[in-house]
Formats: structure tokens, C-alpha cells, sequence
């Protein structure tokens, strides 16, 4: 199936069909006995935004966002009760996708299918699993599909050797169906499955968590490695610094293209953009493309160097201190390391006042600060006067980029942990991507002379 045929799938199943349009158009407003559960809802951080049919529609108010920020969720009037039963006894996961139960002994999380946005129970039901069930107190109620050829379980249940870890792929819970939903509903007769893991040590909620997610990273690892199943956990959305799509509204002037731009460049912005998904991907091949200048902005610096050496009025190509001076200009250029070269590149081709406007976009917040969610790389501040803000913004872009290429294993970074792809960290990258973007169109338009 071709992607254009998947998005029109996903559509469609997003979509409701015409007996669940005409079953939307019932009571007009909520039953005394589903009003109570409503205000289990709102107590817990929710308000009831509307009401129609068979669904319920909430928005989050805890939080101070627009109304385009702001999460929506929704749940059936079946599941109404089983929602208002829960709703408080459960958070989101931080890093992926998920919900967990206080203390940290339940945790379920969203699965989604590689190189698709169709939904993961798309490709689950067509698998049958052979296992050995082992005893354990959690109840398993499998769902079954009937065929004409077979009857069969898309799901399973797992049990570690000690009996305190279990892991399991089934439906989709009511609750994480409400608090995962963001104002989508799914078809009724589609089932989405998640999986969850189940901790009952006696540890914190903390280490409980860090379990989960080994057991999950584990699992679909081996999916992958021994069925060539590539099933992952969905990261939460990536905070957008700036909507490309509110930029390009309406009519927008267009002519021949003027800039000159290296087939290698090309290349890699347009992956940059591909990559979106993989936050690290992403941010590297903005900075591939600041390498790709290095050389040349480098041996624009030492050029221009060279040349104020000569033009010193003082300057005597018959005294050999004079000419040791511009010898010593291009043995510097020689030695230059690559975060000395990235400094001068940002120096030369970036223009401080466009920059100084980036950081202060409202969208950043603390992102650049010491309070912000990238460990091991310098903040920015704009009230430093040790440092430029083009030297501070080189040297943390140069410092996330070691996080990320360097193994952990490596003498020179043994302090500095290494940024994995799909953890909480590269999911946050944003407003990182945004700057290391910013500064090759930057870089991209100075060099056009």
C-alpha cells in the first residue's frame, strides 16, 4: 500500500461512519446520572467542552495555554464510567506517548507501526502469537477474530521469570483511550491496542517507571530484531518554535529562484525537513550543512586576517617580524579545531540582532537556560558579557552535536551523557533544531557573494 493510500485509510478510520452519524444525534444533553460522573471528570483538571450523541468532549484546564495549544480529549458514554472511576488515580508518561498509574505499577503505552500513520492495531490483528502463559494475578481477557479460514488472539501476555514484571499487548484501556485521544475518535469498529507494562516490587514509582521502559524497549526491539516487526512507542508531539503552516497562509509571492545553492545542501535541508520524526537526524543534518561552509568561511576569516596584516602601515615584507605575523595568521588557520571553526562561521555569517530575536521568541520560554530539558550542553543568555551571543550559540550548538555523534563510551565525553534518539531529551529538541536551521539559512544567504 502506497503512503497516499495509508493517509486516506487513516482518514477514513479517524472518521465515523454513517450509523454512528445518525446515533451521534440522540439526547441533547447528559443523563443526572452521567452529569456525576462528568464532575469526577472536571474535578480531576478537565472541562466539558461539548456534548453530542454518544460522546463526551473535554478540554484540559490546569494548564495556562491558548486554545489552540490546549489537549482535547474525549470518552464514549460505555466508557463514561469506567474514565470517571479512574480519572485521578493516573498521570501521562513523560517521555513517550502513555499513561501510568500513581506508584508507577501500571503503565500503557500508545504504539505506532514504522513508516506509517496508520494505526498500529492495523498490522497487530493480522498476527497470532504462540506463548506459554504463565500464572500470574493480572486477568487477560484476549480479543478474538473471527476469519472464515481461522479464530485467533492478537495479543498476549508475558510474565519475567520472577513473577514481578509482566508485559502485555491488548485493547486499548478506557483511560488511556480518553487521556491519549486529543480529540480524535476512532471508528467503532476498529480496535487500537497498546501495550502495557505491569510492576508489583515493592520500589518507588521512579524505578517502577525505569522498568517499564526497559521491559517496552526491550519487547519491541526483539519484535523488530526476530520478526521484523517495526513497532514503536510515539514520542509526544514536539513543541513547534513557529507554525510553517500560519507563516504561508493566503497568496505568496514567488519568482525564479535566485539562490545558489550546493546540490549537498540541498540535499540536506531537505532531509532535515524528511526527518522530523527523529529529532537528532534532524538537528545533524542542519549542522552538516555548517560543516559543508566551515572550510569556506574559514579560509574567508584567515584571508581577511592576512590581508589587515599587510595593510598594517607598519607592514615590511623585507622584516621577518612582519612576515612571521602573517606566517603565524595561516598556522592558526591550519590548527583551527572544529568548534573554533563553527565559531568563526557564526560570527561572520549570522546577523546578532536576528539572532538576539530568536531567543527571544515566547515560544522558548527557559528552553535555553540553565533550567532547561538538554543537559550537558551551555546555555544561552542574553545578558552575558563574557560572551557574544553568536560565540554562546556556537558553542552550544557545537556541544549538542558531540551529544549526540559521540558513543558514551568515549574517553573525551565520559562526563557528558549521550542523547539518545526516541528519549525524552531528543524529543525535545525543538527549539535546538529551530536554531541550528536558522543559522544555516543564515549561513546559506551570507555566502552567496
Amino acid at each position: 500500500m502506497s503512503k497516499n493510500d495509508d493517509d486516506f485509510e487513516f482518514e477514513a478510520l479517524l472518521s465515523i461512519n454513517e450509523e454512528e452519524e445518525e446515533a451521534q444525534k440522540g439526547d441533547a444533553s447528559p443523563a443526572p446520572e452521567e452529569e456525576a460522573e462528568v464532575k469526577k471528570i472536571e474535578a480531576a483538571g478537565f472541562a466539558l467542552s461539548q456534548f453530542g450523541g454518544d460522546r463526551f468532549r473535554f478540554e484540559e484546564t490546569r494548564r495556562p495555554l491558548n486554545s489552540a495549544q490546549r489537549r482535547r480529549y474525549i470518552v464514549t458514554r460505555e466508557n463514561l464510567s469506567d474514565v470517571s472511576s479512574v480519572i485521578s488515580d493516573y498521570r501521562d508518561c513523560d517521555g513517550y506517548k502513555g499513561v501510568f498509574q500513581n506508584g508507577g505499577s501500571y503503565v500503557e503505552y500508545l504504539l505506532q507501526v514504522s513508516g506509517s500513520i496508520l494505526p498500529a492495531g492495523r498490522l497487530i490483528e493480522r498476527l497470532e502469537w504462540d506463548y506459554q502463559r504463565a500464572e500470574c494475578d493480572h486477568e487477560f481477557n484476549p480479543w478474538a477474530i473471527r476469519t472464515e479460514r481461522r479464530q485467533y488472539s492478537p495479543g498476549f501476555h508475558l510474565t519475567d521469570p520472577s513473577g514481578e514484571v509482566c508485559v502485555e499487548l491488548s485493547e486499548i484501556s478506557p483511560i488511556a483511550a480518553f487521556r491519549l485521544s486529543n480529540g480524535r475518535h476512532m471508528r467503532s469498529d476498529l480496535v487500537d491496542y497498546t501495550l502495557k507494562v505491569m510492576v508489583s516490587s515493592a520500589k518507588n514509582a521512579e524505578t517502577k517507571l525505569d522498568i517499564a521502559q526497559h521491559v517496552a524497549d526491550g519487547l519491541l526491539f526483539e519484535l523488530d530484531a526476530r520478526r521484523d516487526l517495526g513497532i514503536n512507542l510515539v514520542p509526544w508531539e514536539r513543541a513547534r518554535v513557529t507554525s510553517r503552516g500560519s507563516r504561508y497562509r493566503g497568496k505568496s509571492s514567488i519568482s525564479f529562484p535566485a539562490t545558489s545553492v550546493p546540490r549537498e545542501v540541498a540535499a540536506l535541508f531537505s532531509f532535515a525537513t524528511e526527518a522530523a520524526d527523529n529529532p537528532p537526524f534532524s538537528f545533524l543534518s542542519y549542522y552538516q550543512i555548517l560543516e559543508y561552509y566551515m572550510p569556506l568561511t574559514s579560509k574567508r576569516d584567515a584571508l581577511r586576517r592576512v590581508r589587515r596584516e599587510m595593510r598594517d602601515f607598519s607592514f615590511d615584507i623585507s622584516n621577518d617580524a612582519s612576515v612571521l605575523r602573517v606566517l603565524n595568521v595561516v598556522e592558526r588557520t591550519k590548527g583551527l579545531s572544529e568548534e573554533e571553526a563553527l565559531k568563526i562561521l557564526v560570527r561572520d555569517c549570522v546577523r546578532e540582532d536576528k539572532l538576539r530575536e530568536l531567543f527571544q521568541l515566547d515560544a522558548f520560554g527557559e528552553y535555553f537556560s540553565q533550567k532547561g530539558p538538554i543537559v550537558g550542553v551551555p546555555p544561552v543568555s542574553l545578558k552575558a558579557t563574557n560572551e557574544t551571543v553568536a560565540i554562546q550559540a556556537a558553542k552550544r550548538v557545537y556541544a549538542l552535536r558531540n551529544r549526540i555523534v559521540h558513543a558514551k563510551d568515549d574517553p573525551k565525553y565520559a562526563e557528558t551523557p549521550q542523547l539518545l534518539p526516541r528519549s525524552g531529551e531528543a524529543n525535545s529538541l525543538g527549539p535546538d533544531i529551530a536554531l541550528a536551521r536558522f543559522l544555516a539559512l543564515e549561513t546559506i544567504a551570507d555566502t552567496q557573494d
